[in-house]
C-alpha cells in the first residue's frame, strides 16, 4: 500500500519509484528483455531493450521518425486500422461524446475520453459505461497550447484521444500486464516500431486535485511520444490515501501523433490534413520550403511556445538548423499558420456541431479567440479560401466515422459569417488602436493584452501584423494566447446567505414532490428568522424555480432553502420567543396554493419554450439560465445572433400548438444511464446533475409524441388536467454575447399580463370610444383564445356531467361554458370559480334522463345555491 504524504507529482513519482516492481514492472518486460533504467537528461526511470543513456522525452530528444518519402494514410482508413486491432482482442468499439461535456458540472469541454464515462455524485467519482473493455473515438479540446499550433508539430486544440479503457469492478477488465502487451503488440505488429525504439518512462498521473491518481507508463519512440497508459489505483479521501475499489485502466492514446509517427511527415497536422491541403491546392498563395520546414520541424520538439524563455529558445533552434530569422518568417511561418488554420477550423467545426457557440463567456470565449485567430492568418497570408470551404473538405473526409459533421455545415456557416463581420467592424478601428498604443510604448504586457483583446477584440496576430506594416517591433509576452484564455469567464450565481448551523441534523423529508400542500410537521430547530422541519411541503428555491411561501402556524414563510440535505425556512419576522416556533413544537405547515400554481405554471412552460427554442433556431440553443417567478418566467438560450420578429412569432406558436393540442407530463426517477440513452445529454440542459438516479421531466403530446425531456428537480403541472392555458413572450434581449433571454408568462401570470395592459391602454383611450371598439374587438379575439386554449387541453372523460374550477371571473365563466358546451353538446357543463360564482349549461344532445341545469345546482348544493336558471341554464352563487 503506497505510504501518505505529499500529494504533488515530484513527491509522488519518487514514491512510485521506489517500489518499481509493483507499479511499473510488467511480465512483457521480461519476455523482450526491457531492463530499468534512468535518463541522463532528465533524471526520470525508463524502461528499454540495450543500454541507453536518455528517455526519449521531446523536450530533450529531436524527432527522427519522419521519413523522406511520407506515406499518407486517410484518417478514417487509419482509424479502420487502429480500432481492428482492438475489437479482434475483445474490445467494444463505442461512439463519441460530445466535445461540450453537459454531463459535468466542473468541466465545459471534453478533456480527455476517460471524462465521458466520469460521473460526480456528492464529490466521489464514479464510472459509467455501456462495454467493458471498450475503445471510444473521443474527440478532445484543449486550448492551453494555442501558439503552439503549426509550431512545435504536436500540438492541436482537437485531436481524437482514442480511449483504451478497461474497468475493474465489480467485475475485471484486464490490469497492468494486459495493458502493456496490447499496447506492445500494436505498436510493432500494426503501426512498425522495432522494439528496440520503443521505450516506456515512468510517470505518474493525478486529478487536478489528487482526489484519484496512480502511476503511468508513457510509450516513446524517435522522440515521439505515442501513448500514455494510465493506470487510476489510489484515491485520497479526507488525507487519507487508499487503494480504489474499483480500479481503471485509462490509456489516451493520441491519434493524431500515431498517424504523424506511422506516415513519417514533418507535421502531426500535414499527417492529418495532407488531403485537405492538397485538396486546397493553389489557394494557398505561397509556396511551401519543405526542406526548411524539415529543419525547424526536427529540432522543433524541443519547443514550447507558452514557457517562459520561448523567444529566446526559438532562434536558438533557428541558429543550430542554420536558418536566418528572414527564411523562417517568409518561408516557415506561412505553413505554420496554415496548420493552425486547418486545425482551428476542425476544432470550430466539432465543437459548433455538438452546440457550443463563439462568445466573449465561458468555453465560447476560447472558440472566439482561435476563429479570430484563423481569420487573422487567412488575411495575414493572403489565402484564397475561406473556414466554409475547410469545413466542408473535412467533413467530407470524415463523413464515415464522424456523419454529423455534415448535417451542420449551414449552422457553421452561419456563425462563421455573423463572427467575420464582427471581427470585421473590429479590424476597422484596430489599426488606429494599435497605432495609439505604438505611439506611447512598443511594449505590452499580458494584462493590457487581455484588455485589448476583451474590450476591441484585437489578436495578437493583428498587432504583430499591424507593427509590421510600420516597420516597429512590438514587446509582447511569449505566452499571448495563455494570457488572454485563462481564467473563469462564466457567471456563477452566488448563493443567498443562511445563517442558521445545520450539523447534526438529518435529511428532511420533501413532501412537495407528492405535491402535498400543508402538513403537521416537527419543529427541529429555529433561530433568528430560519426553522427547520422534520418534513415540509414548502418547494426550496432551486433550479430557477422561487421558493413556495406560505405559513407555520399562521406565521408567514418568505424564502426557503435547501443546506445539502437540510431545508430552512425564513420566516417574516425574528422567531424571538414566540412558543409556537420553538424547537419540538408541532408546525402546521400551509403552501399558498396560488404562488405553488403559478411556478409550477412557469416551470412547465419553461421546458416548453426551451423545446421551441431547439426547434425553431436548432440544436444549438441550449439553455445557459433560467428564472421562473410569480409574474413571470425567463429562459436564456445559446444563439449566435439577437432573435428577430419572426424567430420571436415562431417560439410562441411553437409552444402553444403543443398547449392548445394537450400536453401529458410525466415526472419519473431514472437511472442516470438509462436517461442518457434514452433521451441523450440533451436532459442536461440546466448542465449537469450529480446523482446516479435522476428526476425525469417528459413532455409529450395528447398522443404520446416526444416533445422534451429534461432532469429537473422542479414542480410541475401535469398537463392537460392542471391547464396552462396560453403562453406569451412579453420581452427579448441579448444579455450577453451569444445569449438571448426570452421572458415570457403563462396561465393566470398571462392573464394578469393582458388586463395590465388593458388598463393602461384603456385609460390612454378612454376619449377616442372608436379606439376603445377596436381594442375591445381585439380583447374577445384574445380571450376567445385563451378560452379555446383551456377547452382543447380538457379532457372531459366519458360521464354525462363535467364539474371544473377555474381562476376566471363570471363573464369569462359565461363565454367559457358556451364554448364547452359547443363542443361538446351532449354534456352538462357546471363551472365554479373561487369567489362562489357557479355557471351550469345543459347541451342540447344530452339525451340521458336527468337534472336540467338549476335543478342539477339546486340538487348538488341544497340551500347553499343561492341563484336562478332554467332547464338549459342556470348560474348564480355557493354561499
Amino acid at each position: 500500500m503506497l505510504a501518505p504524504g505529499r500529494l504533488d507529482k515530484d513527491s509522488l513519482r519518487a514514491e512510485f519509484s521506489k517500489n518499481p516492481n509493483e507499479y511499473y514492472k510488467v511480465r512483457l518486460f521480461d519476455e523482450q528483455g526491457y531492463e530499468r533504467r534512468r535518463c541522463s537528461a532528465c533524471g526520470k526511470f525508463f524502461w528499454s531493450i540495450g543500454e541507453r543513456e536518455t528517455c526519449d522525452d521531446p523536450s530533450h530528444t529531436e524527432y527522427s521518425f519522419f521519413k523522406e518519402s511520407p506515406k499518407p494514410i486517410g484518417y478514417v482508413e487509419f482509424w479502420k486500422k487502429f480500432s481492428g486491432f482492438f475489437k479482434k482482442n475483445g474490445h467494444a468499439i463505442v461512439d463519441r461524446y460530445p466535445v461540450v461535456s453537459r454531463w459535468r458540472q466542473d468541466l465545459y469541454f471534453t478533456i480527455a475520453s476517460i471524462q465521458d464515462f466520469q460521473r460526480i455524485e456528492n464529490g466521489a467519482m464514479s464510472f459509467e459505461y455501456g462495454a467493458n473493455p471498450l475503445l471510444v473515438p473521443q474527440i478532445c479540446l484543449r486550448f492551453s497550447d494555442i501558439e503552439n499550433v503549426g509550431v512545435t508539430g504536436r500540438h492541436l486544440t482537437s485531436f481524437m484521444m482514442a480511449g483504451q479503457h478497461a474497468f475493474n469492478y465489480p467485475k475485471e477488465g484486464y490490469w497492468r500486464d494486459r495493458t502493456i502487451e496490447l499496447n506492445y503488440n500494436f505498436l510493432t505488429e500494426e503501426l512498425g516500431v522495432k522494439k528496440e525504439n520503443l521505450l516506456y518512462n515512468e510517470d505518474v498521473w493525478a486529478m487536478g486535485d489528487f482526489s484519484e491518481f496512480g502511476p503511468c507508463l508513457e510509450s516513446f519512440s524517435n522522440g515521439a511520444e505515442l501513448v500514455n497508459s494510465v493506470f487510476t489505483q489510489f484515491e485520497s479521501v479526507n488525507g487519507e490515501v487508499k487503494e480504489l475499489k474499483g480500479k481503471v485502466v485509462d490509456v489516451g492514446w493520441g491519434f493524431e501523433r500515431l498517424m504523424w509517427f506511422y506516415t513519417g511527415y514533418d507535421s502531426a497536422l500535414e499527417a492529418v490534413f495532407h488531403d485537405t491541403i492538397r485538396k486546397l491546392g493553389g489557394k494557398i498563395t505561397f509556396e511551401v520550403d519543405g526542406k526548411l520546414f524539415r529543419k525547424f520541424s526536427t529540432l522543433s520538439s524541443e519547443l514550447d511556445v507558452t514557457e517562459k524563455g520561448a523567444k529566446s529558445k526559438e532562434l536558438a533552434l533557428l541558429d543550430k538548423a542554420g536558418i536566418s530569422l528572414e527564411d523562417y518568417e517568409s518561408k516557415v511561418r506561412p505553413t505554420q499558420a496554415l496548420y493552425a488554420v486547418l486545425d482551428h477550423t476542425r476544432t470550430l467545426l466539432f465543437a459548433i456541431t455538438d452546440g457550443a457557440l463563439p462568445s466573449n463567456i465561458g468555453g465560447g470565449y476560447n472558440l472566439r479567440v482561435i476563429l479570430r485567430r484563423a481569420l487573422s492568418f487567412i488575411e495575414e497570408y493572403n489565402l484564397a479560401f475561406d473556414l466554409n470551404e475547410v469545413a466542408k473538405l473535412q467533413a467530407h473526409e470524415l463523413s464515415e466515422l464522424f456523419p454529423e459533421l455534415s448535417t451542420n455545415l449551414d449552422l457553421f456557416a452561419k456563425v462563421v459569417e455573423i463572427e467575420d463581420r464582427r471581427f470585421m467592424n473590429t479590424r476597422e478601428n484596430a489599426s488606429r488602436i494599435i497605432e495609439g498604443i505604438m505611439a506611447k510604448s512598443r511594449k505590452l504586457d499580458a494584462k493590457e493584452l487581455r484588455t485589448l483583446y476583451e474590450s476591441n477584440g484585437i489578436t495578437p496576430e493583428l498587432i504583430k501584423t499591424t507593427a509590421a506594416k510600420k516597420k516597429i517591433r512590438m514587446d509582447m509576452p511569449e505566452s499571448s494566447y495563455e494570457d488572454i484564455v485563462k481564467g473563469d469567464f462564466a457567471a456563477r450565481e452566488r448563493g443567498k446567505r443562511i445563517e442558521i448551523g445545520t450539523e447534526g441534523i438529518g435529511k428532511t423529508e420533501q413532501l412537495y414532490y407528492k405535491l402535498a400542500e400543508e402538513s403537521t410537521s416537527k419543529i427541529l430547530k429555529s433561530e433568528k428568522k430560519y426553522i427547520v422541519l422534520d418534513k415540509t411541503p414548502f418547494y426550496p428555491e432551486g433550479g430557477g424555480q422561487e421558493a413556495d411561501h406560505g405559513t407555520i402556524n399562521g406565521f408567514k414563510v418568505v424564502d426557503v432553502q435547501k443546506l445539502g440535505n437540510v431545508i430552512v425556512h425564513v420566516m417574516e419576522d425574528d422567531i424571538g420567543s414566540k412558543k409556537e416556533l420553538q424547537k419540538g413544537a408541532a408546525a402546521k405547515c400551509l403552501v399558498d396554493k396560488e404562488r405553488r400554481k403559478r411556478l409550477m405554471v412557469h416551470h412547465t412552460s419553461t421546458h416548453l419554450m426551451s423545446a421551441a427554442a431547439r426547434h425553431v433556431l436548432g440544436q444549438h440553443a441550449w439553455q445557459e439560465g433560467t428564472r421562473k417567478e410569480f409574474h413571470k418566467a425567463h429562459i436564456d438560450i445559446a444563439h449566435y445572433d439577437k432573435l428577430n420578429d419572426q424567430e420571436i412569432k415562431m417560439l410562441e406558436d411553437f409552444a402553444n400548438g403543443k398547449l392548445f393540442g394537450g400536453i401529458k407530463v410525466t415526472v419519473k426517477e431514472m437511472d442516470r444511464k438509462e436517461a442518457e440513452k434514452a433521451y441523450g445529454f440533451e436532459i442536461y440542459q440546466g448542465h449537469g446533475v450529480p446523482a446516479q438516479r435522476i428526476r425525469m421531466v417528459i413532455i409529450e403530446d395528447r398522443d404520446g409524441n416526444f416533445i422534451d425531456a429534461e432532469a429537473c428537480g422542479g414542480l410541475h403541472v401535469s398537463g392537460t388536467e392542471q391547464a396552462i392555458g396560453m403562453i406569451k413572450i412579453i420581452k427579448t434581449e441579448r444579455i450577453s454575447d451569444g445569449i438571448d433571454r426570452i421572458e415570457f408568462v403563462a396561465g393566470n401570470a398571462a392573464l394578469d399580463h393582458w388586463r395590465s395592459i388593458q388598463e393602461k391602454t384603456e385609460a390612454q383611450l378612454k376619449e377616442n370610444n372608436w379606439k376603445m371598439l377596436e381594442l375591445r374587438q381585439h380583447e374577445a379575439k384574445v380571450e376567445e383564445k385563451l378560452l379555446r386554449g383551456i377547452v382543447g387541453e380538457k379532457e372531459v372523460g366519458r360521464d354525462s356531467v363535467v364539474a371544473q374550477e377555474y381562476d376566471l371571473e363570471k363573464d369569462m365563466l359565461r363565454k367559457l361554458v358556451l364554448l364547452f358546451v359547443e363542443k361538446h353538446p351532449d354534456k352538462l357543463f357546471e363551472l365554479r370559480n373561487r369567489h362562489g360564482d357557479v355557471i351550469c349549461f345543459k347541451g342540447p344532445k344530452l339525451s340521458a334522463p336527468g337534472a336540467g341545469a338549476l335543478e342539477h345546482l339546486k340538487q348538488k348544493y341544497g340551500d347553499k345555491f343561492k341563484g336562478g336558471g332554467n332547464q338549459q341554464t342556470a348560474e348564480g352563487r355557493i354561499g
